[in-house]
């Protein structure tokens, strides 16, 4: 979302005309929304310490949810479980149009809780509908935090600000995935044989994601302008009709990129097999890819800081079309083996600079109700793509399979560009959308 015209001024006039140390401690304008001073985000520890508990507990839950139900002959149980959950998010853009009427905190506090009771339900494995009722429930729940966690960010910081926080947030959940996923077995192991083992990692899991409830930031109301508030009470259809143009682009950008991840990621085990890497050593393989993501998390927001957004994601979405282009030629196993890392490394930089410019492009009025239909949208692509990439695989080879996913990751590098580019000229030509946006 962008920031109002005036928002670029302060740093310009604070050059001609010092302010006094009152007013640089202050951390919000006359009118209420948040000034950079170069000042902390208030609550950002609390948004990247919950975000790493978050990730570390539902990691945890996911890779030994299979793994008790394998045990149990219950596959078809956690198919049921995986698929109502996938079901369940594709009501996101119902719970961003919550968030938009009640703020990020209670969607938030709601959504953890929510998400808890899901994985706490992982434990009984041997009756499908409680599967479905996990699945429904946890489904809804991330989706909560999901948004919660990007509109918290919109409504309580300033465009300079955000990169730092996205991408320390974007540091956590991957921070939070290594761990989950490197200790879940062994703590299974480690706790005892059998059902106790697994019983307690899920249940601790469940315990990780519901101890956030102590760091959910708070949320100051006041950020919010009237104009915003009464764009927030508008139905849907008000919303669509008002902005038609943005309703269809985000979505139709979310369904492109949930289908090409979705038809490359579930199979990179396979595709490193394929070409040569020895199988012991593709875990390891992946195990570094993590690494490389760790790493270019940690320097994204420094990185992002002083470039645009849109120039950002135009190289590093390009780049990943070129790794995945590499990944689908390569004759040996280790060049396609740094492909993949390489891949990861860009696929981020693009993730956390298309949040910015969707943090830039959204009123704040309806940021929940639009991440909301970027989320849904995206899950709709990734069942697509999951859909149709074992028949792709199938039916041409995994080679073809990544020169699909390669073309339409260009296609996105692209797109991307072009609409965000194009709504923000749109914007300026207009100077009474560009001030109607500004109050929101």
């Amino acid at each position: 979302m962008t920031k109002p015209a005036t928002s670029a001024l302060p740093g310009v006039l604070e050059a001609r005309n010092p302010v006094s140390k009152a007013q640089k401690t202050s951390t919000r304008s006359s009118d209420g929304r948040p000034v950079d001073h170069g000042l902390p985000v208030r609550g950002a520890r609390r948004v990247a310490a919950y975000t790493f508990m978050f990730f570390t507990g539902m990691w945890l839950s996911k890779t030994v949810h299979p793994l008790y139900f394998d045990a149990h002959d219950d596959l078809v149980n956690f198919g049921l479980s995986y698929t109502a959950m996938a079901i369940a998010g594709t009501t996101s853009v119902f719970i961003g149009r919550l968030s938009d009427r009640v703020g990020p905190r209670p969607v938030l506090i709601a959504g953890t809780v929510l998400y808890s009771i899901g994985m706490s339900l992982r434990i009984v494995h041997d009756s499908s509908f409680v599967a479905v009722a996990s699945g429904l429930v946890a489904g809804v729940g991330a989706s909560s935090v999901f948004i919660g966690l990007r509109t918290w960010t919109l409504h309580n910081t300033t465009e300079v600000q955000r990169a730092g926080i996205v991408s320390r947030r974007e540091f956590m959940n991957q921070a939070g995935t290594a761990l989950g996923m490197g200790t879940a077995g062994a703590l299974a192991a480690f706790i005892g044989a059998g059902d106790r083992g697994y019983v307690l990692v899920l249940l601790m899991a469940a315990g990780c994601v519901l101890s956030g409830l102590l760091l959910i930031p708070p949320t100051d109301t006041s950020t919010v302008p009237a104009g915003q508030a009464k764009s927030s009470e508008a139905g849907f259809a008000t919303v669509f009709r008002q902005h038609k143009a943005l309703a269809l682009g985000v979505a139709g950008l979310g369904l492109l990129m949930g289908s090409y991840v979705s038809i490359l990621s579930p199979y990179l085990p396979l595709l490193l097999a394929e070409r040569g890497v020895p199988v012991a050593l593709v875990g390891v393989v992946l195990a570094a890819a993590s690494v490389v993501r760790l790493t270019a998390a940690a320097l994204a927001g420094k990185y992002l800081r002083e470039r645009s957004p849109m120039a950002v994601f135009l190289v590093s979405e390009s780049c990943c079309a070129a790794a995945t282009l590499i990944l689908a030629l390569s004759v040996s196993p280790w060049l396609a083996a740094c492909a993949l890392a390489v891949r990861g490394a860009f696929l981020l930089g693009a993730t956390i600079s298309q949040e910015l410019l969707q943090l830039r492009a959204f009123p704040s009025g309806l940021a929940g109700v639009l991440f909301g239909l970027v989320q849904s949208a995206f899950l709709a692509g990734d069942s697509l793509g999951g859909a149709v990439g074992g028949w792709l695989y199938h039916q041409l080879g995994s080679s073809h399979t990544v020169l699909i996913a390669t073309g339409l990751t260009l296609a996105n590098a692209l797109l991307v560009p072009t609409f965000y580019g194009r709504l923000r000229k749109v914007a300026e030509a207009d100077p009474e959308r560009q001030s109607a946006h500004a109050t929101s």
